[in-house]
Parts: C-alpha cells; structure tokens; sequence
C-alpha cells in the first residue's frame, strides 16, 4: 500500500492528520447510511458522468472528501498552518493560510478517487507535489502528458506532440468541476473547504483555457535570452 500523510498543526496545538491511500479501492455497495445529502451521484451529477446512477447511488470523489472536510468545517481560509506531507520519498514542510494546504490535500484526495474522470491525474497523484505554483503545475502536466505520448509511440501508436488531447482531457475535468462546485456551494458555504477547492478548480482551467499562454510563460526556463553582445 501507499500512502501519503497530511498533517495540519495550527497555532493553538490542534492538529488533523489525514492518510490517503493511493491505491484504495470504492465499493458502491458499502456506502455509509449517514452519507450526506450533496455526495448523492444525483445531486447536480456531472453531464459528462459515466457512473450509472442505479449502481452508484453516491459520487466516489464526493464520499472522499466529505471524510477530510469535517476537520476544516467553519474554519476560516485565511487561517494559518503548519502543513507537514509525508510520501514515502521525501517530506514537505511549509506554513500556508488553509486555502493552499487544503487545496493540495483536496487535489490529490480526487485524483485518487474512483471518479473515473478524475482518474486522468492518477499518473500525477503518484509523484504529488504539494503547494504547486501555477508555473509548477502547468510544467508538470504538460510533461505527465508527454511521457505518456512517449510510451503510445515506443509500442507503436499515434502520439499527440501537439497536447490536443491533454486540453480535451482539462475540458472533461472542467465540466466535472463546474458540477462538483454545484454540489460542494451549499455544503460547505464560505470556509476553507469551499475556498480550497474553488482554487483548485480554477488553477485546473488553466490548462483548458489558455495552454497555449500558460505555456510561454514556462517556455524562458527551458530557452532563457542569450545576453545581447556588447
């Protein structure tokens, strides 16, 4: 197994940890009876959604992270943490306001889930990297995409250099965003949970919206200016 530990200890000694499974496995069969009303598949399902609503009586990505957003329920997103990461290669440390730490944690919890769609970042879950800045994470899908256009062509396939597919992928994403945050609104009014993932939904449309800008700006990294001669 796994996993990938979040710890969150605030100013006054409180701490919440949470473990996420990498590999975890969603039984339809097993929902809880007490599964709160906005996890129903029903509720504002997603229009691109293959789930069928006779087998899956709760969205998997849903049920995920209601488990976590207990913890953070009425906290403010500007509050500050020390948020401490721990995956099985290497530990993160940084102080953020809940915003940031809970998006991170948010980020990988549906990556993770059994959300078929979500299932695209799976790949990305694997090497998590915590606390991405825009440039970081644009960099990191771009490349994830590419590796795997990479292995498609080494065994003979058609491989998308251009990105069309990743940007079909982000629009897919999109659509499952818009409907989560439909459903999350309500739920969890105006706290660090809904804060956390309004974030993580608009850093996610960046790549839908504007590659092609979010590109040119990692683009110097990789072709810095040569000085001009004097």
């Amino acid at each position: 197994m796994t996993s990938i530990q979040y710890y969150f200890t605030f100013d006054d000694g409180r701490e919440l940890k949470f473990n996420v499974d990498l590999d975890r496995t969603f039984d339809p069969k097993k929902v809880p009876a007490d599964a709160p009303e906005w996890t129903r598949l029903g509720n504002n399902q997603c229009s691109n959604c293959p789930l069928d609503k006779a087998a899956n009586s709760h969205c998997p990505a849903a049920l995920d992270i209601d488990q976590i957003a207990h913890g953070f329920q009425g906290l403010p997103a500007f509050t500050k943490a020390n948020v401490r990461v721990v995956t099985p290669e290497r530990e993160y440390v940084k102080r953020v306001g809940l915003e940031e730490g809970v998006r991170a944690l948010m980020g990988l919890v549906m990556a993770t889930s059994a959300c078929p769609v979500f299932g695209a970042l799976k790949a990305s879950a694997r090497m998590h990297l915590p606390f991405a800045a825009p440039h970081e994470f644009i960099t990191r899908s771009a490349s994830m995409y590419l590796m795997r256009q990479y292995f498609i062509a080494r065994e003979g396939g058609t491989p998308d250099w251009e990105l069309k597919g990743l940007i079909k992928t982000n629009e897919q994403l999109q659509l499952v965003n818009h409907a989560f945050w439909q459903r999350t609104v309500t739920a969890f009014q105006n706290d660090a949970n809904s804060k956390a993932l309004l974030s993580f939904f608009t850093l996610s449309s960046s790549v839908s919206s504007s590659l092609d800008a979010q590109l040119a700006k990692v683009k110097p990294i990789f072709f810095p200016e040569t000085p001009a001669a004097s």
